[in-house]
């Protein structure tokens, strides 16, 4: 019970008041992660407090901005950050995560088991440059995210074409987020994409800058996006 309170008060911290039953998926989640870090190398981040702060609270963070709900597709999950998290928060949510790298793939299919979390949730072992093309994918959501995937002028072309027309592409960035614009305004300008939003992240005790960037989609996206894999880093737009 100690833990959940302390978990508790973190997420307080970022006002968002978790259910003892959310609260103690979070400390199942976290408690998981390092027993399968030793493992697997899932993240560089291993202090428990490091972890709530750096992962969960910069995960959810967003949820004293802006409502997530719907369907939501994240790129590049790695460990489940932030959509796994989105989806104990708001257990509507229609999920599917998307990474690359088998193990942690199979890390999220064992972390489903842990926390018996399996309604409206779909994890698939993939690309974003391959699923993006799949029409059963493309276009398809309302709430497109990512983090510490890539630079911005890469990562639109992984995330904006998931986006449905009247859909949010939301994503994690540092204080760098300037300079990342400025090399994206090409790939904004060709993948027909407007910022509309910056959000300043205040964590507490946390000394590292957060920003979370909404985008919106103002076109039809030619359909020659995303480009085959390994191609939008090769050849940044």
């Amino acid at each position: 019970m100690k833990k959940n309170k302390n978990i508790k008060d973190e997420f307080n911290s970022i006002n968002l008041n978790l259910s003892d039953k959310q609260a103690n998926m979070i400390n199942e989640y976290m408690d998981f992660l390092i027993k399968e870090n030793k493992k697997y190398n899932l993240t560089s981040i291993t202090d428990p407090k490091d972890i709530i702060k750096l992962h969960f609270l910069d995960s959810a963070a967003l949820f004293s901005k802006k409502d997530i709900k719907g369907k939501v597709i994240d790129i590049g999950t790695g460990a489940g950050f932030p959509g796994f998290v989105f989806k104990i928060i708001n257990s509507d949510i229609d999920l599917t995560l998307l990474e690359a790298s088998l193990k942690k793939v199979n890390f999220l299919k064992m972390l489903q088991v842990e926390l018996d979390l399996y309604d409206k949730i779909e994890v698939i072992h993939g690309r974003a440059e391959d699923l993006g093309q799949d029409k059963a994918y493309r276009n398809k959501y309302d709430v497109v995210t990512s983090r510490a995937v890539a630079p911005l002028n890469i990562l639109l072309e992984y995330t904006v074409p998931f986006s449905n027309p009247d859909g949010s592409i939301i994503l994690y960035k540092g204080p760098s987020y300037k300079d990342e614009l400025n090399e994206a305004e090409n790939a904004l300008k060709t993948l027909k994409t407007k910022l509309i939003n910056i959000y300043d992240i205040d964590i507490p005790n946390l000394e590292q800058e957060r920003f979370i960037l909404e985008f919106n989609v103002r076109g039809n996206l030619d359909e020659k996006y995303p480009r085959r894999a390994g191609i939008p880093k090769k050849r940044t737009l």
